[in-house]
């Protein structure tokens, strides 16, 4: 995560903005280019982030930028802080791996990523892959199956997201394939079109390619398209257009799914007023890939401007910076170009521009999070699991009698990654899919989440796990069926006092990680 410490009219403010690359691959490209292990060293997309961290620390470190300045934001004179926070999640959970490690899989486990700070989670999608017409359900099966089976497996899954790709013109064998990764267990969140590459520039706006995009609304998932040249943002505004016509009359209560991401829309076109229009129509979001440098600071610059000047807040309820997401464009595009990016965003410049942390924090992470399919519609899960519950005792609190007092005190949040760690360690489950949880709004991180887990022991079993702080001295953990709530849990509120009143039927409090591990272990037998 970016910390960004502020000190203005006397008055401190620490703002934790989770950081998401919104674009890289997987796979092998018929180019040349590939990256097939998230976790290679070196080559791999982990490493990758750790690259760009540590040229801006070398920034740091040489004098030639600072990680505290003074600059003005919203008129008012600030002084500025920088820090690269791992989010506490991934740094707990390898901390407690490694130290634990029963298994022998844990080696080093947090050693190799405690300098992978400032980026938390990523998207990534199949290249133009060499092995794509390998299955015969659809054209890019094989290539499917490999980002799921890799983002759908601990430790990746807590950091990686993928989309999946399809060619319109199969037209059912496509419209097949989006159905069959949208069962929200393969960690499959949104769906990639690249009609360059596929050699259907001429034919974007065709039914084929709405029906597709229509499909993927119906799993409420984003659809990022390759750009290459103004026309093909002109005509993907053009089919924006068409689909969002086409639901409003056939398939209204879809048309809040609607969401087109215009991959590269920033680069090449700076002042280019039409292509501004395009990206800042409803339904519609670009990513910053490609734009590199002091083109970062114009097109930020201009774009603000251009959406001011012109009442696009007023006529699409979002403001310059939501239409906006980081991505990298990894391989194409290196560890350098993405530092340029970080450097027109991070510094006084922004400000001076006429920047806000607000949208510092929407063009970071927040705009992409907001995209995947959790976070727009109702999370319900039932999978006929009899729920079971762990009340987490601070061991601080406990009568200096009690027979199972740690040896050394345990706070709630380390209680819970101990037991998390022992299910990973013992093989009872595995990690599918990790949710961040929020604090009753967006601005409210509160490192609470809901981790979707498949049962080692009996593979039939999908069991979603939540972690939620009570209060200061006790933390829930409950694994079973539940509506998880995105914004957090209203405990006064009916309905979900009914749901943990079924969560705790059979619900057992733990002094340490071992018990508490015992009983969760009974929701995957």
């Amino acid at each position: 995560m970016l910390k960004i410490t502020t000190v203005a009219n006397g008055k401190t403010k620490e703002t934790n903005i989770i950081v998401i690359d919104s674009h890289s691959h997987m796979g092998k490209d018929v180019d040349g280019h590939e990256m097939m292990n998230p976790m290679q060293a070196g080559q791999g997309t982990f490493d990758f982030w750790g690259r760009i961290e540590h040229l801006i620390l070398k920034d740091w470190e040489d004098g030639k930028a600072s990680p505290t300045y003074s600059t003005v934001i919203e008129r008012v004179p600030t002084k500025v802080s920088l820090e690269f926070v791992q989010m506490p999640v991934l740094k707990n959970l390898f901390k407690e791996l490694e130290s634990r490690n029963k298994s022998g899989n844990y080696t080093e486990y947090w050693e190799r990523i405690k300098y992978q700070n400032l980026i938390d989670q990523g998207v990534v999608f199949p290249f133009q892959d060499v092995f794509r017409d390998k299955k015969p359900e659809a054209l890019f099966r094989a290539s499917n199956t490999n980002v799921s089976r890799q983002i759908s497996k601990f430790p990746v899954s807590l950091r990686l997201s993928g989309y999946i790709r399809v060619h319109p013109d199969e037209r059912k064998k496509a419209l097949d394939e989006i159905d069959y990764w949208a069962n929200g267990v393969n960690n499959i969140r949104g769906l990639k079109l690249h009609p360059r590459s596929e050699g259907w520039l001429d034919k974007i706006a065709s039914q084929n390619s709405i029906n597709n995009v229509i499909k993927a609304a119906s799993y409420n998932w984003p659809v990022i398209f390759d750009t290459r040249g103004r026309q093909t943002i002109l005509d993907i505004g053009e089919l924006i257009s068409k689909t969002r016509e086409i639901i409003k009359k056939q398939f209204p209560h879809l048309l809040k799914n609607l969401k087109v991401i215009i991959a590269h829309a920033a680069a090449g076109n700076i002042d280019d007023f039409e292509v501004y229009n395009t990206i800042a129509q409803p339904n519609t979001y670009m990513d910053m890939s490609l734009c590199q440098g002091r083109t970062v600071e114009r097109f930020f610059k201009g774009f603000r401007e251009w959406c001011e000047q012109n009442g696009v807040q007023q006529r699409t309820g979002r403001k310059w910076s939501e239409f906006c997401l980081y991505g990298s464009d990894y391989t194409y595009f290196q560890e350098m170009h993405a530092k340029a990016f970080f450097d027109n965003i991070m510094y006084s410049s922004f400000f001076e521009n006429g920047g806000k942390m607000q949208d510092i924090i929407n063009i970071l992470g927040l705009n992409q999070l907001k995209l995947f399919p959790e976070y727009g519609t109702q999370v319900k899960f039932t999978n006929n699991i009899t729920p079971v519950s762990t009340f987490i005792q601070n061991s601080k609190i406990l009568p200096p009698n009690h027979p199972k007092m740690p040896k050394e005190p345990l706070s709630v949040k380390q209680m819970m990654f101990k037991t998390i760690a022992n299910l990973l360690d013992n093989g009872v489950m595995d990690i599918k899919q990790h949710l961040l949880q929020f604090n009753g709004d967006w601005s409210r991180f509160r490192n609470e989440s809901c981790f979707v887990t498949k049962s080692k022991i009996n593979p039939e079993k999908v069991v979603p796990l939540i972690l939620m702080d009570l209060h200061e001295n006790a933390g829930l953990m409950s694994a079973g069926n539940f509506e998880w709530k995105q914004m957090g849990f209203k405990y006064f509120d009916p309905e979900i006092r009914q749901m943990f009143h079924g969560m705790f039927k059979n619900s057992f409090p733990a002094t340490n990680a071992e018990d508490a591990a015992t009983m969760l272990t009974n929701a995957y037998k």
